[in-house]
């Protein structure tokens, strides 16, 4: 998922894309470790983004960003490298401007007609990204993904299908927009068109139409929904790595009070090397549709039919930058007029208020989390935050009857462990895919 500002409905989708969001606090933090080998480490920092001073760029609070090196593929001396790039764990697959590579001459991928694909990602909020499926060969911290399939989004609004644009929704086609240069999908699939375990934009999967919005093929002006192969789809960078590429573990420092930044790490691999073992005291919670249960106030955020994916379920979300939940507990929100703005879907308790909820997996495992939510209105109405990236406490309102978010402050202090889902898990864990902390 990629950044939201306001609430966003968690609902079941057949395709691992994304989201986005503003924060809240978690207490229980464990330390942060990077010892071993540096390879598989790639930085990562809640910085504000890499567009807060340019012109129409905002400063954007509770999110990481990293850095990735894209080189046409076979030719380590044609590459750019580009920062900002927001870390996702509700997404698949690396998604760059086409400025931002321009220089390369990627080689583009073809959907299964034979014509060249293309790629449509539409979030919950109804903004879209639009643009051709290419190949690179891509760098993060030491590993490589080479041969990658990302999607180059266009920076162009035309051409883009209806059933892709949302009845002319906003097209996040620059970094301005967005708030960032691009999204660094490393969640549980290993590719963006994924369901049950199964690839079904692949025609192999046995589907008589496309599924839309999802791939297509272009005849000049006119793109209609198209099969792509597995092999050709946008693909999880984590799972093309030699090694270390059945998962990812996320490391954040603990944040108690507001603060310029944080710096951390990306962790690839679970169990694969000395510094990404998994600990005896981490409780794996299983997923349908990558989602999972959250107990709060008496009430179940989860899947009521797991088998078909129907009902408001839950989901840890680097690329939501809140916590996004119904109001079951009847706190405060925040007014419509504010000197910050609009903040009507920001939760604004008189005082900060400790809570309680239950994580509970597909394999019944259960964990109890606290977590912290505070005056959204004093949080971002107060100058001194202006510059702050970090911003414990904030979280957000969802519609009633819609899912838990458990965005990047639940990230705070804690090491989030992540599998991919078809990719070989760590002895003694189940298959995957799972999270963890």
């Amino acid at each position: 998922m990629r950044l939201v500002y306001l609430s966003i409905l968690l609902t079941s989708s057949i395709f691992a894309a994304g989201c986005g969001g503003s924060a809240a606090i978690n207490s229980g933090s464990s330390p942060v470790t990077t010892a071993g080998s540096s390879s598989n480490v790639l930085a990562i920092s809640v910085n504000g983004g890499p567009v807060a001073n340019q012109p129409g760029g905002s400063f954007v609070q509770n999110a990481a960003f990293a850095t990735a090196t894209i080189c046409a593929p076979g030719n380590a001396s044609k590459c750019v490298t580009i920062d900002g790039l927001l870390v996702d764990t509700g997404a698949t697959g690396l998604r760059v401007f086409d400025t931002e590579v321009a220089p390369l001459n990627l080689p583009a991928l073809n959907a299964s007609n034979g014509s060249p694909a293309y790629d449509c990602v539409s979030y919950p909020d109804g903004s879209y990204q639009w643009g051709a499926v290419q190949q690179a060969d891509v760098t993060l911290g030491g590993e490589i993904a080479s041969k990658l399939p990302i999607h180059v989004i266009s920076s162009s609004g035309t051409g883009v299908p209806t059933s892709c644009s949302n009845g002319g929704s906003a097209n996040e086609n620059t970094a301005s927009l967005l708030g960032a240069k691009g999204i660094l999908g490393v969640g549980f699939e290993p590719t963006d068109c994924f369901l049950d375990g199964a690839s079904i934009c692949d025609p192999v999967y046995g589907l008589t139409t496309p599924p839309t919005p999802a791939y297509y093929s272009c005849s000049g002006s006119t793109c209609n929904p198209a099969f792509v192969a597995k092999a050709n789809q946008v693909t999880n960078p984590v799972v093309l790595f030699p090694k270390d590429n059945n998962g990812f573990i996320v490391e954040l420092p603990a944040a108690t009070t507001p603060a310029a930044s944080l710096t951390g790490s990306l962790i690839f691999g679970v169990g694969t090397q000395s510094n990404n073992q998994l600990p005896a005291s981490a409780t794996i919670f299983t997923m349908a549709c990558d989602a999972f249960t959250t107990v709060f106030n008496g009430q179940n955020f989860g899947f009521t039919d797991a088998t078909n994916c129907k009902g408001p379920s839950s989901a840890i979300d680097s690329g939501v930058n809140a916590i996004y939940f119904p109001n079951v507990a009847n706190i405060p929100v925040c007014s419509a007029s504010t000197s910050a703005g609009d903040l009507s879907g920001v939760y604004c308790p008189t005082a900060t208020q400790s809570l309680s909820a239950t994580f509970k997996g597909e394999n019944g495992k259960t964990k109890s989390t606290s977590f912290n939510v505070a005056n959204g209105e004093s949080l971002l109405a107060n100058t001194a935050n202006a510059s702050n990236a970090v911003l414990p406490g904030l979280a957000g309102t969802n519609p009633a009857g819609s899912g838990f978010v458990w965005g990047l402050t639940f990230f705070y202090g804690k090491n989030i462990y992540s599998s991919i889902d078809g990719q070989a898990a760590p002895t003694g864990a189940p298959p995957a895919p799972w999270w963890a902390y």
